[in-house]
């Protein structure tokens, strides 16, 4: 499991403010404790959030969670700044 200590402090507020406007809250501490920064937000995909919310929410969230993410990640793509940042942190 991941320190969530480790977890990047500016991301936290921002995470938990999308959460409440898609009413999703219910989400936060999984996300933070699963290491889902911001720009991990932008990379899930549909079989990332079957495996980090399956048997843990009921269905109806886990679909809404879904929906809206996309919808998010339509409108905030990975910025030029954080494909190069995950390039070198990951040597890519």
């Amino acid at each position: 499991m991941q320190n969530t200590n480790a977890y990047p402090a500016e991301d936290r507020p921002r995470l938990r403010e999308i959460l409440q406007l898609w009413k999703l809250e219910i989400l936060h501490d999984r996300l933070i404790e699963q290491f889902i920064t911001i720009t991990v937000l932008k990379l899930l995909r549909k079989d990332d959030v079957n495996e980090l919310i399956s048997n843990k929410f009921p269905i109806g969230v886990k679909v809404m969670f879904t929906y809206k993410l996309q919808e998010w990640q339509k409108r905030n793509p990975l910025t030029a700044a954080e494909y190069s940042r995950l390039n070198k942190q990951y040597n890519v």
